[in-house]
């Protein structure tokens, strides 16, 4: 899919973008070379950084070429609509010709080409683009508080603060440093309880022994619970459940820990991800992760994707966090992004009486390290007991 995306744009923009300039071959020439490079950037960071979904370059060489093939995207895109409205123009004219007997007119895409001007001001605005959505994944996540009402919630546990994180993807563009400020940023919350939500990383376990240290320092009062996504499978799932619990990360397999407040009781649940069978992991089973929690307990599920969300609810779950969607990424193709995750992308859903939080990311994944009008979030979510 990525060879086919990836010629695409280059065949396209070059055809209808860098031929019709009003500019020398040699610039024209430049012009293509940069495309075809921008284009095949998931090629270039499978072949000469050694893993598709972690290449091990440096950060300004990952940052830098996302925001070239961002770029080039973005053009693409500046480029279709421009040969829409000459397509559109062409039909004005046509009709005009028509109405007025003056003859058929035939000038489709017709015009006197692109003047240098035109194209300097589409290549600047993608290449601010291309920065800007770099800028935007690589920044540390905004910190959004959000509140949820449950008539289910026991009144202990009113006014609860969980910590929700998803999709860190500590990699070779964010490595400890980014890690550090995150869990620095945690501490100052004192949250009730951290729950995360899978993909804490891309890369072996050597690789990113150091860059996920500071998650040691993670601290709640009732704990830091986890679920395995699909990056943890890629690379080593066993060897990244002992790492994660060496640093105080409490990964659940189909199992569930209970929090007591009284004689009230919260059950926190946790599933592998749908890949876990594929690399001997087991199969997830929302039954069974759920089965034995105290009569009239608050059921919280972790799922790393989303679409087992009416599996989850069937089987008693009251909240279901999520997220492996990173929100869409892009404003706009969040209903893309949903056509393969039951539906669900980013945020608020009710799925048959349970409800099912969807967080955007607190990371992102190098292979597309790009936000534009989709932040990532370090959510603050407060239970509250339905009518108080």
């Amino acid at each position: 899919m990525f060879r086919i995306v990836a010629f695409v744009l280059v065949i396209y923009t070059v055809l209808r973008f860098v031929l019709p300039l009003r500019a020398a071959w040699p610039a024209k020439a430049a012009l293509s070379v940069f495309i075809v490079a921008a284009a095949f950037k998931q090629q270039f960071f499978t072949h000469i950084g050694g893993h598709f979904f972690s290449p091990e370059l440096p950060k300004l060489v990952i940052e830098g070429y996302t925001a070239a093939f961002v770029a080039l995207a973005v053009l693409f895109a500046l480029t279709l609509c421009r040969d829409l409205l000459l397509v559109l123009r062409s039909i004005a004219r046509a009709a005009d010709a028509w109405r007025t007997g003056s003859g058929m007119y035939y000038g489709v895409f017709s015009s006197s080409g692109i003047s240098p001007a035109t194209a300097a001001l589409m290549l600047a605005l993608s290449l601010a683009v291309g920065v800007y959505g770099v800028y935007e994944a690589q920044r540390q996540p905004r910190i959004v508080e959000r509140e949820a009402a449950f008539a289910e919630l026991p009144p202990e546990f009113d006014g609860y603060r969980i910590i929700h994180l998803s999709d860190l993807h500590i990699s070779a563009s964010r490595k400890a440093p980014w890690t550090a400020e995150l869990v620095r940023r945690i501490a100052e919350l004192e949250p009730d309880m951290i729950l995360m939500t899978g993909d804490f990383i891309d890369g072996t376990v050597e690789a990113r022994r150091g860059d996920v240290e500071p998650l040691a320092g993670l601290r709640a009062r009732d704990g830091v619970f986890g679920v395995l996504g699909n990056h943890e499978y890629y690379f080593g799932w066993r060897e990244w459940t002992a790492r994660l619990e060496e640093l105080g990360v409490d990964i659940l397999f189909n199992e569930h820990r209970i929090i007591r407040r009284g004689d009230a009781a919260l059950a926190v649940a946790g599933l592998p991800d749908g890949y876990s069978a594929r690399y001997g992991g087991g199969v997830p089973d929302e039954r069974r992760a759920i089965e034995g929690a105290p009569e009239g307990a608050f059921v919280i599920v972790m799922d790393h994707r989303p679409g087992n969300a009416r599996a989850n609810a069937a089987a008693g779950a009251d909240l279901q966090l999520s997220g492996h969607t990173h929100g869409g990424m892009v404003r706009g193709l969040a209903r893309v992004i949903a056509k393969y995750n039951g539906g669900f992308v980013n945020g608020w859903y009710d799925v048959d009486g349970m409800k099912l939080f969807v967080s955007p990311g607190t990371g992102i994944w190098n292979g597309f390290l790009t936000r534009i009008g989709v932040p990532s979030e370090l959510t603050v979510l407060t239970l509250r007991r339905d009518g108080e």
